[in-house]
C-alpha cells in the first residue's frame, strides 16, 4: 500500500543550491540515488545549456524533517545535474570541453553570419574565466524542483523506478537501499583499498559496497551465501557494530598494504597477483584469512608470502584446483563459498606450519 503525497514545487537558482549546499541544507546520499558517472563533456553540455536558456528537466526531493526550521531536501533525481555539475562548476571545479560556440549577434540568423568577435567559445573556461553575462546567466539560472515530504524508502525507491522508466535498480542497488545498517556499509566502502585498487567503473557500480556487505557476512556469518536471495534479507536486519567496523578496517588495511608492496616489488609476477586478489572473488576470500593473519600476529611479510605462493596459478586464479574450481561457475552459491574458504584456510595452515611463523607468532 502506497501513500498519497502532495507534491510541492521547490524553484531555486543555482546561486541558491549552492548556497544551500553548503549549509547543510541539501543532501544527495539517499540511497536510491546512483553514483556521479556524467563525464566532461555531459556536464559542460548542461552549462552550456544553462547559458543559452535551454530547458533542464524537473527534478525531485524528499524532505526530510521533524522541526520544519530544519529541513533537509535530500535529491532522489538531479544528483548529476547539481551535486555532479552545477555546484562543482560554480567553485571552479572543472573547465568547459567539447560545447558549441555561442554566438551573441542578435542580427545574425546563422553562426555563418555572425560577426566572429560575437561568437564565444567558452571551451577551456572555468567559471570565474566566463565573460560577466554567462556567468549571471548560470548563477540566476532557475530550476524547477518538486518535493514530498518526509516520503518513504519505499516509496522513494518506487519514484524513482518510475521516473527512470520503468528500470529496475540492480541487484547492490536494492540491497544497499535496503540495508539497516547503511551508513555503516557506505563508510566501509570508502576505504583506501578500494580508491585505490579498483576502477572508477567498478566504484559507479558499488563494487566496493558489494565486498563490504560480503566481507561482513564472511566474519560473523556461519556458511553464508553471496546469492542475493540470501544477502538482501540478510542486510536489511543486519545491526554492523562499531567493533565489526574496526575489523573489517583491520583486514582491509592488511589487504592494501599487501596490494601495494607486491606493485611496488617492481616484479610482474607480483604486479599481476596484487591485481589478481582486488577482484571481488579472491579479496572476498582473502578476508577471513587477513583477519585470521591479524589474529594471529602474522608479520605483514609473512601474510605477503602466503599470497603470492597461492594466487600463482599459472592457468588459473590460484594454486589449489578445489578453490579454482569454486571460483568459477555458481561462485556465490554457500558450497562454493564454503569450499574457497576451506581451500584457503587448509593452504594458510599448511604454509605457517611448514615455515613453523605461525607457533612461533601464535605464541607471542
Amino acid at each position: 500500500m502506497m501513500e498519497m503525497y502532495e507534491k510541492k514545487q521547490f524553484p531555486r537558482t543555482a546561486y541558491d543550491l549552492d548556497k544551500m549546499y553548503k549549509e547543510g541544507k541539501l543532501s544527495f546520499d539517499n540511497a536510491v540515488q546512483r553514483s556521479l558517472v556524467w563525464n566532461n563533456d555531459q556536464k559542460s553540455l548542461l552549462i552550456h545549456s544553462m547559458i543559452i536558456d535551454f530547458p533542464i528537466p524537473p527534478m525531485y526531493c524528499n524532505c526530510i524533517f521533524e522541526d520544519p526550521k530544519k529541513r533537509v531536501y535530500d535529491f532522489l533525481d538531479g544528483k548529476q545535474r547539481i551535486r555532479g555539475t552545477v555546484i562543482p562548476y560554480l567553485n571552479d571545479e572543472f573547465a568547459l570541453t567539447n560545447v558549441p560556440p555561442i554566438n551573441i549577434d542578435e542580427e545574425a540568423e546563422t553562426d555563418e553570419d555572425a560577426d566572429p568577435d560575437k561568437l564565444i567559445d567558452i571551451n577551456g573556461l572555468k567559471f570565474s574565466e566566463l565573460p560577466m553575462d554567462f556567468q549571471r546567466k548560470i548563477s540566476n539560472f532557475n530550476f524547477v524542483i518538486y518535493y514530498y515530504e518526509n516520503m518513504s524508502q519505499e516509496d522513494c525507491e518506487e519514484m524513482i523506478a518510475r521516473l527512470n522508466g520503468g528500470k529496475s535498480f540492480t541487484a547492490i542497488e536494492l540491497t544497499r537501499v535496503k540495508a539497516k545498517s547503511f551508513d555503516k556499509i557506505k563508510l566501509l566502502g570508502k576505504h583506501e583499498l578500494f580508491t585505490t585498487a579498483l576502477t572508477e567503473k567498478a566504484l559507479n557500480k558499488y563494487t566496493n559496497e558489494d565486498i563490504v556487505i560480503k566481507s561482513w557476512a564472511l566474519l560473523n556469518i556461519d556458511n553464508p551465501s553471496f546469492e542475493t536471495k540470501f544477502i538482501r534479507p540478510l542486510i536489511e536486519t543486519a545491526d554492523i557494530t562499531d567493533d565489526q567496523v574496526t575489523a573489517l578496517e583491520f583486514v582491509y588495511n592488511r589487504i592494501l598494504e599487501t596490494y601495494r608492496d607486491l606493485i611496488e616489488a617492481g616484479d610482474k609476477a607480483a604486479s599481476k597477483i596484487a591485481k589478481r586478489i582486488v577482484t571481488r572473488t579472491h579479496l572476498l576470500s582473502l578476508v577471513p584469512i587477513a583477519f585470521r593473519s591479524i589474529n594471529d600476529n602474522i608479520p605483514i611479510e609473512d601474510f605477503e608470502g602466503f599470497v603470492l605462493k597461492f594466487f600463482s596459478g599459472k592457468k588459473s586464479a590460484s594454486i589449489n584446483d578445489e578453490y579454482n574450481r569454486a571460483a568459477g561457475a555458481h561462485s556465490a552459491s554457500p558450497e562454493n563459498v564454503k569450499k574457497r574458504n576451506d581451500a584457503i584456510t587448509a593452504a594458510y595452515n599448511e604454509y605457517f606450519s611448514n615455515s613453523n611463523t605461525l607457533e612461533a607468532c601464535v605464541n607471542g
